[in-house]
């Protein structure tokens, strides 16, 4: 229960923020598939202490994904601030396409949380990229450059299966040059 929980020890916060940071890296280079025994190994401490922190994978990628999530926030605001209101939504989908492709095999964990039904600990860390998606939608909804059917569920979706695409390699980025389009543009004639 929250404000009920003992204040963690010095040992155990930096116990727990040291795995954060090289569980960053680990998963930037090996993706979510990285070996948790390995992070545990770089940080210096047992297995038992990587699981007392997080009980499984998709906690340990959610936490990194919090860690991140000041700077998604911080292109988000940029994006705001700089980017006129025709690029804005635009700008934001490449932000959150390359944050979601950044960790190779995110986007199968990540598509599975936000249609799981129920909070998960990736799905909550989303929560907020989905926020700023749906600010971003709505403007360019009310300013008549987006359908209104379209949610930000949709698009982070869309962002996720970019991601994915891109990951597969030289043809993947062919491949999610030419989806990003068709998702972005439509693929009807205008008339």
């Amino acid at each position: 229960m929250a404000g009920t929980e003992r204040p963690m020890r010095s040992d155990a916060r930096h116990n727990r923020e040291l795995l954060v940071e090289v569980a960053r890296r680990h998963l930037r280079l090996h993706g979510v598939t990285t070996s948790l025994e390995a992070i545990a190994r770089e940080a210096g401490v047992g297995p038992g202490t990587l699981y007392r922190h997080f009980p499984d994978r998709a906690c340990l990628v959610a936490e990194v994904l919090w860690a991140e999530n000041d700077e998604l926030r911080a292109a988000g605001e940029r994006i705001a601030h700089e980017v006129g209101l025709e690029e804005r939504l635009d700008a934001w989908l490449g932000e959150m396409e390359a944050h979601i492709a950044s960790y190779r095999g995110l986007s199968g964990p990540l598509v599975e949380a936000l249609e799981g039904g129920r909070p998960t600990p990736l799905g909550l860390a989303c929560e907020e990229m989905t926020a700023t998606t749906a600010r971003f939608l709505a403007e360019s909804q009310e300013a008549g450059l987006a359908r209104p059917e379209v949610t930000a569920h949709d698009l982070v979706g869309c962002a996720a299966m970019l991601a994915w695409l891109g990951s597969t390699g030289p043809q993947g980025t062919r491949q999610a040059d030419g989806a990003r389009d068709i998702l972005r543009r439509g693929y009807e004639l205008d008339g």
